[in-house]
This record gives structure tokens, sequence and C-alpha cells, in this order.
């Protein structure tokens, strides 16, 4: 299946501030149902950085960052009966659109590319890598291991597999906008071996490399690259 360049309705001008807060919303409930919260949260969970800072990079209105947020403070919650200390978390997120007035965590508005990002322990990218070019997915990987240890990359693989079960099991309980942006997404994914590919070569020849791992779920619903830098 070759890669489609074709754009997302949710990346128009014209829609409307209630129509993306809605597109958003709904993407979270999705990405809980499909097991990509769960999966960014355990990787999270299993760090022994103390205090912790996470930055969200293409947060949209910051949905992830707050169930990081309060289930960081869940787990954590007795942890001082059993001697434990409980770290320190902060959220923060950046997208190219401006945060709603009403954000209940800090987002700034820049491009995770080209502009300078803040020092963060991990950066987290969830289903953002497939809007992205290969050279400008490399180059944001190269831009945050400028300023963070660790990088979490969580996306969609183009396969025909995926996109069946999509179309016949998540699209019919979907809004107009996400059920035709979750099929025009897959299309654009890259596969397996193309975001091996594209994550080698960007860390190659930089900064030095503690651990690098790539893995695809079943049925391909999802891949999650993980680097750790020294």
């Amino acid at each position: 299946m070759k890669r489609s360049l074709q754009p997302e309705i949710m990346d128009s001008e014209e829609i409307s501030a209630e129509e993306i807060a809605q597109v958003y919303r709904e993407i979270q409930k999705v990405n809980r149902w499909l097991g990509n919260t769960a999966a960014i949260l355990r990787r999270l969970q299993a760090t022994t950085m103390r205090p912790l800072r996470i930055l969200d990079i293409g947060c949209g209105h910051g949905g992830l960052l707050l169930q990081i947020r309060d289930h960081m403070a869940l787990k954590y919650s007795g942890a001082h009966h059993f001697g434990v200390k409980a770290p320190n978390v902060e959220v923060l997120g950046i997208d190219l659109r401006s945060a709603p007035p009403d954000s209940q965590v800090p987002i700034l508005t820049g491009n995770a590319v080209t502009d300078s990002l803040p020092a963060a322990d991990i950066a987290i990218c969830v289903l953002l890598a497939h809007h992205l070019s290969e050279s400008d997915l490399a180059g944001m990987i190269v831009n945050v291991s400028r300023s963070c240890q660790r990088f979490l990359i969580l996306d969609l693989v183009r396969h025909p597999v995926p996109l069946w079960l999509f179309r016949l099991f998540v699209a019919p309980f979907l809004n107009r906008i996400n059920a035709s942006d979750g099929q025009t997404s897959i299309r654009r994914a890259y596969t397996a071996a193309e975001l091996g590919r594209i994550v080698q070569q960007a860390t190659t020849g930089g900064r030095p490399i503690q651990s690098l791992r790539h893995t695809v779920a079943l049925f391909w619903t999802r891949q999650i690259v993980e680097i750790h830098w020294q």
C-alpha cells in the first residue's frame, strides 16, 4: 500500500474551534479504547527519574497530559506509607495550534521540527509522526535529542489489516471528521520498516544513544519507538 499524502480534515484552516475541540475529545476516547494511552502510561511509570518533566509534542488540547498527571498522582497516592518517595511530575505541551483559553495544562505554540524545545526528562509524541514528511520526522527526532533524555513515539502502521479493522469496528461510532481522518491517517502512516529506517538515520552520528527499541502491536494497530539518549 503506497503512502498517501492526502491532507486530513482536522488540518484544514476552515474547521471551527468547536469542531476541533470535539475532534480532540473523541480522539482521546479512541486512544483509550485502542490501548494507546495505556501503552504510553506503562512506559512512563517504569521510569526511575525524580523529579519528572514530561513534554507532549503535538499535544492538541492537552488531554493526554491531564491523564498522565492524574495517573501518576493516583499511582503514588499511597506511596509514602511504604517509604516510597513519589515523583514530582510536571507536564508541558507544544502544538502548532494555540492552546484553548481554558487549558488545564501549560501548552506552548511552536513547531517541534524547527523551534527550540523546552528541556524535559521525557518527550512523547502520539499520532503525530504520520503528519510529517520523512525529513521533518527525522528533524524532529534530532531536535528532541537536544533537550530531552528520552523520546517515546507512538503512531499508526500503514497496513491493510488496521485499515479494515478501523472501517468495520471504529469508524461507525465516530463523528464524520474522525471517521474520515482515521482512515486517511492509516494511509499516511509509515510502515514499520520505513519508521525504523527514519529513526536509525536520525539517530546516527548525533547524540550517543543508550538504548533504542521499536515494537509493533498485534494486527499492526500501532508501533512504538523508544529512544534513550546518554
